[in-house]
């Protein structure tokens, strides 16, 4: 428990909040949506038949269910995402991912991509992001 443990936090907010608005800014410039949608649709996008309960979709993003509530709303204004009752529990709601969702998120990736090698530089490589992605894992 030493200084360097919180601080090593203190950093990672202060990071996390400045990629956070700087992708939000490129990326929102370009598509209209910002990473966190970005992460949202690209989880919905790999869940069985491009769905999931809204309470998994949740806990995959590290949100709280009605956080998860919250982010849905514009996308599915926009139509990137829909809203369908389970078949089985009346009480389950899905959130479905789009074709419109389905094609933002085809064009948007590579865009995506581009700025997350911006940010990182051309110094950072796989095995240093990998190590430093282990960490990071740990705490999720």
């Amino acid at each position: 428990m030493s200084a360097y443990h919180l601080t090593f936090f203190f950093d990672l907010n202060r990071a996390h909040a400045t990629v956070i608005r700087r992708f939000d800014a490129s990326l929102g410039g370009v598509h209209g949506i910002g990473l966190n949608d970005l992460h949202l649709l690209q989880v919905l996008d790999h869940a069985p038949e491009r769905r999931l309960r809204r309470i998994d979709l949740a806990a995959q993003l590290g949100v709280t269910a009605s956080g998860v509530t919250w982010m849905l709303r514009p996308l599915t204004q926009r139509g990137l995402v829909t809203s369908q009752p389970s078949e089985e529990d009346g009480r389950v709601t899905f959130a479905v991912l789009t074709p419109a969702g389905q094609k933002l998120l085809a064009d948007a990736v590579p865009t995506a991509r581009r700025i997350a090698a911006d940010l990182l530089g051309p110094e950072a490589n796989k095995e240093e992001l990998t190590r430093v992605a282990a960490v990071i894992t740990r705490l999720g």
